[in-house]
């Protein structure tokens, strides 16, 4: 209770900081927050980019916790990182006042108008910002698909201090809306950072990937491995899949903090991102995140998703049940080589690549209410 009382005070005490700040059009700050993964990253980066387009003279700017920060500099945005919390070893206080403060400063330097948050839960360094910044216009990027275990409760009372909440679409809309909530929540399309017209043609892929042209090729990617262990499945599934005949490229997460040599895979690529290749491969085997699962889905590369089970919040599991409803998609929970060999043949057999999906990436929306935020 005490502990409770002393973070509700932390949150609204008064900055004088922010009581004087004065904040510049056109200039938005992303604030993607990553531990394992690349999903709030890689979501930020594709809204960022369409918003560049639609403003050219806006200043875009990333404070993240994602250690991907070199990724976000290649696409040509400034970037700060704070280290996060689990690599830093400390505890949640002092780690969140150590948030709070990297904050302020990068508010200091560029003063942006508009914060765009997309992650989980806002920390309770964010919270504090937002009470003392009050010129500071926030949105929430806000993907739907929580466990059920996730107080659902509690995410409504964090996202009624926005001013704006964008839930990126899944494959199936969530019945999710403005009925409780004293805001506007906007359910977008799908987002992915790449759309079809950005992908390789087949031939240069292969070319790139030293692939040959004439024989079944599989894209393996089950995740950057931070979460939970993924190299025993994916050995057998490597071996599985070159027994057969099949070549086997391995992506390997730009950001894992535990790789290895594999020798196993004809080829092993660490690009960002590895979907401009998708052309190159027959089908795919890829974790459930939402990245993996949309790109696939959006994209028209078929697909088997072993989706990951231990995430603290997100459901993989629903999310890819979504997917099989879209075309040449399977879904693997457990490995089984039995079950494995009869998804492979009807991957190899299926002729089509295409999806139901609107054509238009989420992003492209996404970029449009923010931009009304920023001007």
């Amino acid at each position: 209770m005490i502990t409770s009382l002393l973070k509700y005070v932390w949150i609204r005490l008064p900055s004088i900081q922010g009581f004087f700040y004065k904040p510049r059009k056109r200039t938005y700050l992303f604030l993607p927050i990553n531990g394992a993964g690349l999903g709030h990253l890689t979501r930020s980066l594709a809204i960022a980019r369409r918003l560049r387009s639609a403003q050219p003279d806006a200043e875009i700017i990333f404070l993240t916790t994602s250690i991907g920060v070199t990724l976000v500099h290649k696409e040509g945005f400034q970037c700060h990182h704070i280290t996060p919390s689990k690599l830093l070893k400390t505890d949640a206080i002092t780690w969140n006042k150590l948030f709070y403060r990297s904050l302020v400063n990068v508010l200091s330097i560029h003063r942006p108008l508009c914060l765009v948050f997309d992650g989980t839960i806002p920390y309770l360094g964010l919270q504090r910002a937002m009470h003392s910044y009050p010129k500071l216009q926030c949105v929430w990027v806000k993907r739907g698909l929580y466990k059920d275990s996730v107080d659902q409760g509690h995410l409504k009372s964090l996202a009624s201090g926005f001013s704006l909440v964008l839930a990126p679409g899944e494959l199936v809309a969530e019945n999710e809306g403005p009925t409780t909530l004293k805001l506007a929540i906007h359910q977008l399309g799908p987002i992915s950072l790449l759309d079809r017209n950005d992908l390789m043609n087949r031939a240069l892929a292969r070319d790139i990937l030293r692939l040959p042209k004439d024989q079944p090729c599989a894209y393996v990617q089950l995740g950057a491995g931070n979460i939970n262990g993924i190299d025993d499945v994916q050995d057998k599934i490597i071996s599985n899949l070159r027994e057969k005949g099949i070549r086997v490229v391995l992506g390997q997460s730009p950001i894992a903090l535990h790789t290895k040599p594999d020798l196993r895979a004809d080829s092993v690529i660490v690009d960002y991102p590895n979907s401009k290749y998708f052309r190159a491969f027959d089908f795919a085997v890829l974790a459930g995140g939402y990245n993996s699962v949309c790109e696939a889905v959006r994209l028209g590369l078929p697909a088997l998703f072993i989706p990951n089970t231990e995430t603290g919040a997100d459901d993989q599991l629903k999310r890819v049940q979504q997917s099989l409803h879209y075309g040449p998609y399977e879904m693997m929970v457990e490995y089984s080589k039995e079950e494995f060999d009869s998804v492979v043949k009807r991957l190899l057999e299926c002729q089509s690549r295409g999806c139901d999906l609107p054509a238009t990436n989420g992003a492209v929306l996404a970029a449009e209410l923010i931009g009304q935020h920023g001007v």
